[in-house]
């Protein structure tokens, strides 16, 4: 052989860059041991001596090409091929191939696939972007489909593929895979992680009739098996009707066939094969030591592997020690703070320092994960305990019941049940007793009246005291992290001083629901409404002012409405009413400017940072809104939510009126303490933010950082080392982790994930929808009909009066766009989540917690959204 063709036998998992991922997992398993067919590959080095005559005319054919211009793809695609269409094979490539060839019988069939360097990776399969013969017989056959398959590199497909998974065309080259072609009774694909479910202990096995290419374009239904990995045992099996087959033709290439009546809808696999092809697929997962997606074929009563590639699909599992085989339940701590984007690792490091309980020796709780980008934790000590597991499910139907429903159906398995008890209720009982206290005084004997000034005063106290801590000028700077993370670790005893209060406002408003009936819904409603005090509805009231400023002079407008692609306010001072702008937008920065959109996540820049996503929002409000509109708006909300206080006791009957009226008054007075905690988190954070920035100026300094940015990429536990002593160069590690975030970044969290890696996705039933309804949660009640508007970015994006506001979640950074929506659609949420409260303080009817509303709704479609029954119609 030469550098232009490998044998199976020459090639493992070192060969990627010469036989591409294909062949190098090829050739891997067959030197393994595994039964794969023999076979051989045109190298890469063949591909680029095919290539090389127009090699500079076929990159500048597709430089510059918008991925979202598919005409324009399609006719460079096409210039493209016809450009290599004209190229013929080297004559040196031939000579090897026909060399190769001479070793096998003149009527060996074979099986012709491509192979690129960038497919079957880790991170992007690649799978299915260029071509593949089957039952290729004689060498002009097989020297011509080897040509095919280097021009298949081109396809428009593939051209698309590498563009939106960021690899340049220039860096990708071509093997093809030259094996002996099996001729086989039945084929599939094997998954040796259940491909739904994403269960790592669940194989799944799709069966059908004759060569695989039937199932894998997608022309024939496959029966579908499942295997449980551990006992062997076969879980569940789907018979589908497997109407035709594809068969290799005697002298070359295939056809398709009609099935027997009986045929078609008999069993593909005995029992026996099911087992073998699992045990199978498990020893060659243990090889690769990941999840494999490997077609497989049976030819006279012999299995054959004829592909295996990683499964890129999958979310990232739990960490579990190794010697816990216990099953673990884990809740996204990123829906329940509606901020479902990817977050770096130093983002979600601080996260693992809030909770007080289960600390390793870094002073991290062992029940926060970082998995996949985001924030987990692990329930699975209270809900093994029936006071916890109930507690904990019913808080989760207040705010998010597709989470809520995940989880009761995790906790109901035999093997979550049969772990027992692991918690000791008394433990539950011991962290609760102060608030079991307090929380029933405030709902019945209390004074409720100015709790909200009181916590005001509360959390400022704490915040000034950890900026005065972090500022001390005699800290080195490991002390002032380390004071930093103590900071954070004392937010959840700050919270608890008010948490109480907080508590019995939701609870009153929970009974008052009860307690006023179905018939009386309209009036509870309101008394949610224009309460006074919450911290989100007071930043965007003052939004709203700042916006009434600009409108106080033409000049000052004028000069913003130029800038606002530069989100800049330089010049402003020099224009008429600019100082006074000025100092307005300093006033509301000095309250509020530690906020800003996805604040959870330590890394985006807070408003006093960067001011463009909230100057956009003034300018959005001045467009469209009047000037005061906002406060007219909040006013005349309040004065419903009085009327509706003074009126619900007369429409109960007498024995309740005395609870009614009480519970009325906790609901006004204690619900805008809902949102106080995570505003003093985020001015928390946004000091710690000061600390971290000036150590990574330094360490950028001195080269262990190759940029400032670079720390968010690393874990508190690195950078306690990097200031403990003399310090490692962190720039690679650094390299690695935005490469591990860029990929989880593109992956969609589940809101629950087992130690198994299974997501459960219970569906919410919600009786009288009609068919294709989209289904969510009721949080606020009304029904509206308007057009939609999806957005993704409330910085860069602004709503016009009477549209519908669909979006991922929201958060205070989204507040301003609801000034001008009728209905609210997100994706994330629960009763008590920010858009949720929000919603019903503007009373406008919303539906939350709808999978893929924003991928199903476009902007411009007609929607019913049924805020009473919670669920949204796409209307013609």
């Amino acid at each position: 052989m030469t550098d232009y063709v490998l044998p199976f036998a020459r090639i493992d998992h070192s060969a990627l860059a010469e036989v591409g991922g294909k062949g190098a997992n090829l050739g891997e398993m067959a030197r393994a041991g595994f039964p794969v067919p023999d076979g051989l590959c045109v190298t890469t080095r063949a591909y680029r001596a095919y290539v090389a005559p127009v090699e500079a005319q076929v990159y500048a054919v597709l430089e510059g090409l918008d991925p979202a211009d598919l005409s324009a793809l399609r006719r460079a695609g096409q210039q493209v091929r016809d450009l290599l269409a004209q190229q013929p094979l080297p004559e040196e490539v031939v000579q090897a191939l026909t060399e190769a060839w001479q070793d096998w019988p003149p009527d060996q069939a074979f099986a012709v696939r491509s192979s690129a360097t960038a497919e079957d990776l880790p991170t992007a399969s690649f799978a299915g972007q260029q071509d593949t013969y089957l039952n290729v017989i004689g060498l002009p056959a097989l020297t011509e489909q080897t040509r095919q398959c280097f021009i298949s590199l081109f396809t428009d497909r593939a051209i698309l593929y590498r563009m939106q998974n960021g690899f340049a065309h220039a860096q990708v080259a071509l093997s093809v895979v030259v094996q002996q072609m099996v001729l086989p009774e039945l084929s599939g694909i094997l998954f040796t992680a259940d491909p739904i479910t994403e269960n790592r202990h669940i194989t799944s096995i799709d069966a059908s009739f004759g060569l695989g290419e039937a199932l894998v374009s997608g022309l024939v239904s496959a029966d579908l098996y499942k295997v449980d990995k551990r006992s062997g045992a076969i879980v569940s099996r789907e018979i589908a009707r497997k109407k035709l087959a594809i068969l290799p033709l005697a002298g070359g290439g295939t056809e398709k066939v009609d099935l027997p009546e009986a045929q078609q809808t008999a069993a593909a696999l005995s029992d026996t094969q099911i087992t073998a092809l699992s045990a199978l697929g498990a020893q060659i997962e243990g090889h690769y030591g990941q999840p494999q997606d490997i077609e497989w074929a049976i030819a006279g009563g012999e299995i054959f592997i004829t592909q295996s590639r990683p499964i890129t699909s999958l979310y990232p599992m739990p960490q579990i020690a190794p010697d816990d085989d216990s099953l673990h339940v884990f809740l996204s701590l990123s829906h329940l703070q509606v901020m479902t984007d990817a977050m770096p690792p130093m983002a979600i490091s601080l996260w693992r320092y809030f909770p007080s309980i289960g600390l390793n020796a870094q002073g991290e709780s062992r029940y926060a994960q970082d998995i996949g980008g985001r924030v987990y934790a692990d329930l699975s000590p209270i809900l093994r305990h029936p006071l916890g597991r109930r507690i904990l499910t019913t808080f989760m139907g207040v705010a998010d019941q597709l989470a809520q429903a995940a989880l009761k159906e995790q906790v109901q398995r035999p093997e979550f049940l049969a772990q027992g008890e692991r918690y000791n209720p008394l433990r539950l009982v011991f962290l609760l007793r102060h608030y079991a206290r307090r929380i029933p005084w405030f709902i019945f004997f209390g004074k409720t009246a100015g709790e909200v000034a009181k916590v005001d005063g509360l959390m400022r106290d704490y915040v000034d005291r950890v900026a005065e801590e972090l500022r001390a000028p005699d800290l080195d700077p490991a002390q002032r992290f380390e004071r930093a993370l103590a900071a954070l670790r004392g937010l959840p005893p700050a919270f608890g001083a008010w948490a109480p209060q907080m508590v019995a406002g939701i609870l009153s408003q929970r009974w008052l629901h009860r307690l006023a009936g179905a018939q009386n819904a309209d009036l509870v409603a309101d008394i949610e409404r224009g309460v006074v005090g919450n911290v989100v509805t007071d930043m965007n009231l003052a939004i709203g002012d700042l916006a009434d400023a600009a409108r106080g002079s033409e000049d000052v407008l004028a000069h913003l409405s130029r800038v606002a692609d530069g989100v800049s306010l330089d010049g402003v001072a020099r224009v008429a009413g600019g100082p006074e702008f000025l100092a307005k937008w300093q006033a509301f920065l000095q309250t509020y400017g530690a906020r800003g959109p996805s604040e959870i996540d330590i890394s985006r820049p807070r408003w006093h940072e960067d001011g463009g996503s909230l100057l956009q929002m003034v300018l959005g409000m001045t467009q469209h809104s009047e000037a005061g509109a906002h406060r007219r708006h909040y006013d005349a909300l309040t004065e419903a939510g009085l009327r509706a206080a003074q009126a619900l006791p007369a429409r109960v009957p007498w024995y309740k009126r005395a609870l009614v009226r009480r519970l009325t008054g906790n609901s006004r007075d204690l619900m805008p303490l809902r949102e106080h905690h995570k505003f003093m988190m985020i001015m928390v954070l946004d000091e710690v933010k000061t600390v971290l920035l000036e150590i990574a100026a330094d360490l950028s300094q001195r080269g262990v950082l190759a940029q400032p940015e670079d720390i968010w990429f690393l874990q508190a536990g690195d950078l306690r080392d990097a200031l403990a002593g003399p310090t490692a160069d962190l720039r690679a590690l650094v390299s690695q982790r935005r490469a591990d975030f860029a990929h989880y970044a593109r992956k969609a969290p589940p809101r629950v994930i087992t130690s198994e890696g299974e997501h459960p996705r219970p569906n919410l039933v919600v009786e009288g929808a009609p068919d294709g309804a989209m289904i969510g949660s009721a949080v606020s009640s009304g029904i509206y009909e308007g057009i939609a508007r999806v957005v993704r970015d409330p910085g860069r994006e602004t709503l016009a009066p009477g549209e519908i506001l669909v979006a991922p979640f929201t958060d205070p950074g989204w507040t301003p766009l609801f000034v001008n929506a009728s209905a609210l659609v997100t994706e994330v949420g629960g009763l008590m989540t920010h858009g949720s409260v929000v919603a019903r303080e503007y009373g406008i009817p919303a539906v939350v917690g709808v999978p893929e509303a924003t991928a199903l709704i476009k902007t411009g479609d007609r929607l019913r959204i049924n805020g009473d029954a919670g669920y949204i119609e796409i209307l013609p």
